[in-house]
Parts: structure tokens; sequence; C-alpha cells
């Protein structure tokens, strides 16, 4: 079982065994939902009723699944579309970080993801976001509201 470990800490890393579950990336006419799932394959059949177009992307477990679907929201906060959506129209290169880093997370192991997520998160920018928002003192939906609004003004 994937998550056999939950409550557990995770030696060296000090990380907590909690909250398990898995972060999802499909794509519906060029734009890409980040969503979470407690068990793998629920949300997507549910989500196929409604988007029967939709393709998965893929499909990772994590620990703190709701803490790294949030911070995967405020890093791709200039991108936000509506809700968990993100439009990465005119930019390939934000695509391919998201899609080509999503990707490359195992399939069976939340360990493995939870520490690698901290460096691909950290190491490749997304974490200025976090940072931003936290000074500003802003909830995630005003952050992406007020994001939007200044990426709309700049180009």
């Amino acid at each position: 079982m994937i998550f056999e470990k939950a409550g557990t800490i995770m030696p060296v890393w000090n990380l907590h065994r909690v909250d398990p579950g898995f972060i999802y990336i499909v794509e519906n006419h060029r734009k890409y939902k980040i969503g979470k799932s407690k068990r793998a394959q629920n949300r997507l059949n549910a989500a196929k009723t409604w988007l029967p177009d939709m393709k998965l992307i893929g499909q990772k477990p994590f620990w703190g699944m709701s803490h790294h679907e949030r911070c995967l929201h405020t890093g791709f906060v200039s991108y936000w579309y509506s809700g968990e959506w993100f439009d990465f129209a005119g930019d390939d290169d934000a695509r391919d970080l998201l899609l080509e880093g999503f990707t490359a997370f195992s399939d069976e192991d939340p360990d493995r993801n939870s520490v690698d997520f901290i460096y691909w998160f950290n190491g490749d920018g997304m974490a200025e976001f976090l940072m931003e928002q936290a000074s500003q003192k802003l909830s995630l939906p005003k952050f992406q509201k007020q994001e939007s609004i200044n990426k709309k003004r700049s180009d």
C-alpha cells in the first residue's frame, strides 16, 4: 500500500507523513487543472462525466497533498485562469516546467515525491510567489485575482 507509513516521520528530512493523497493534472482544451484527491480514481472518474475530453497528464502520490497542491497553485499564479485551472497560452516554457516537472514524480513513492517536490518547487523559482503572497498577507484567491490583473496590465 502506498500510504502505509501514515503518521510517522521521514528520517533525515523530518517530514511528517500526514495528509496522504494524490495530486493530479488534467488538460482540457489547452487549459490545465491542478487538483487533489484522497483516492486515486474516484475524483478522475467523476470528472470524466463533466469533462469527457479531458486528458490525464499525471496523478502522483504525496504526503501533505493539500499543502503541495496549494504551493502549485501559488507557484503558477501568473497563469491562473479560474478555480483550479491554469492557462499557459503564449508561455510554453512555464507550461513545460509544470508538465515535465510533474510527470517526473514517481507514480508509487510518496516519500520520494514529497522530498523531490521541495527541490523542484524551490529550485525553479516558484517559492518566490509563496514569499510574496505571505508578505502581502493575502489569501490564495485574493493573490490569484491580484496577479491575474497585474499580468493583464503587463501584457
